[in-house]
């Protein structure tokens, strides 16, 4: 799996630059986005989004204990709580107790 080191070293830019490129920063000389890009492409790379959300301090994940998903009550309450959640850009760890 490669990171971004090996992305700056296929594109024969700074480690920096290729931060830049992957949080959508503006002041990146075009050819040098190009560059980035390519070597994305080619050595097939993903962020790591586990370390991503750790980098940042924070995941957009609300976790919510729930005794029963099936009853109509917790049901309801989950729904509203996607609703806001979804609207505000968090996702949803439900988890049955």
């Amino acid at each position: 799996m490669s990171n971004i080191r090996d992305i700056a070293k296929a594109a024969k830019v700074s480690v920096t630059t290729v931060s830049r490129v992957l949080n959508n920063h503006p002041h990146v000389a075009k050819e040098k986005r190009e560059a980035v890009l390519q070597a994305i492409q080619q050595l097939n790379y993903h962020q790591n989004i586990s370390a991503v959300h750790l980098s940042r301090g924070k995941t957009m994940v609300v976790g919510i204990l729930c005794p029963f998903i099936n009853h109509s009550y917790y049901a309801t309450l989950l729904e509203g709580i996607a609703e806001k959640a979804h609207s505000l850009g968090y996702k949803l760890m439900i988890i049955q107790t």
